[in-house]
């Protein structure tokens, strides 16, 4: 082999060389950023669930709330309608011995339905799952 070929294949070799070592420097710095970013994102993600969690928890004390705020008022319309239906015979009409004793029922157990509701524990006591 010439002199003159032997030097041209000894620096292709020595530049291929540097870029391969450029190369495999570059990857590594780019594994290591990418490793940060996933840590970075496992730990936003923490935080994002966490904050999901609390938004759930108070969407259910706020539905809780409203189904308690609204049973009240159903029960109360219960018994009315109850009171209703029993107020053709207490005027003197006869409407029905059956009907006028399923609305009575009816009204009486939801005034007990009222006043047995097992009261609510507080969020601050409710255990967290």
């Amino acid at each position: 082999m010439s002199l003159p070929l032997q030097i041209v294949l000894g620096l292709a070799l020595a530049t291929l060389t540097v870029f391969l070592v450029l190369l495999l420097i570059q990857a590594r710095r780019t594994a290591a950023a990418m490793e940060r970013l996933a840590e970075s994102a496992i730990r936003d993600l923490g935080k994002v669930a966490e904050d999901i969690r609390q938004v759930r928890s108070r969407v259910d004390e706020v539905a809780d709330l409203v189904n308690r705020a609204l049973e009240l008022p159903s029960t109360l319309t219960q018994v009315v309608t109850g009171i209703i239906g029993g107020l053709p015979l207490l005027l003197g009409r006869r409407t029905g011995a059956s009907n006028w004793v399923d609305s009575l029922l009816t009204g009486i157990e939801s005034a007990l339905h009222l006043f047995r509701r097992p009261k609510a524990a507080h969020p601050e006591e409710a255990p967290h799952a």
